[in-house]
């Protein structure tokens, strides 16, 4: 009887279910009870808060083992305590260069209404037509 190779996304890496992976999974899960739980000690609370936020070696290991991307994690658990302690972590920041004064000034250029509109609109046709008569004279 042949046997035959599953090619399928179903049977990728991410959804292999081994015990090895459960145990990285559970210790993950672990830190985040001890880290968030209210009934866990103040300085074991603090000590696993510190371990998923110190971004250490054996954290990304045991994030690359359970399957997940320890930076995906780290967001996650940095997100949830800023809102614990009160920041507000839902207001997006711009992290992007601002705009230049003539990307500015094409956005925030006024719409005409009205006849002002056809008056301009002429206005170009206009000078469109005298471009291309001024082209074609010798």
């Amino acid at each position: 009887m042949p046997n035959f190779v599953k090619a399928s996304a179903i049977y990728s890496s991410d959804k292999i279910d081994c015990p090895e992976r459960r145990l990285f999974i559970a210790v993950l899960s672990q830190a985040m009870h001890d880290a968030f739980s209210k009934h866990v000690p103040p300085y074991e609370k603090s000590q696993a808060q510190a371990w998923l936020m110190g971004d250490s070696y054996d954290f990304k290991i045991i994030c690359e083992h359970a399957g997940k991307e320890s930076k995906y994690v780290l967001g996650k658990i940095r997100r949830k305590i800023l809102k614990d302690n009160g920041w507000n972590v839902d207001i997006s920041v711009r992290i992007t260069t601002p705009r230049r004064r003539r990307q500015m000034k094409a956005i925030n250029k006024k719409h005409l209404s009205g006849n002002a509109y056809y008056a301009a609109k002429q206005q170009t046709r206009r000078n469109n037509e005298e471009r291309r008569t001024d082209r074609h004279t010798i």
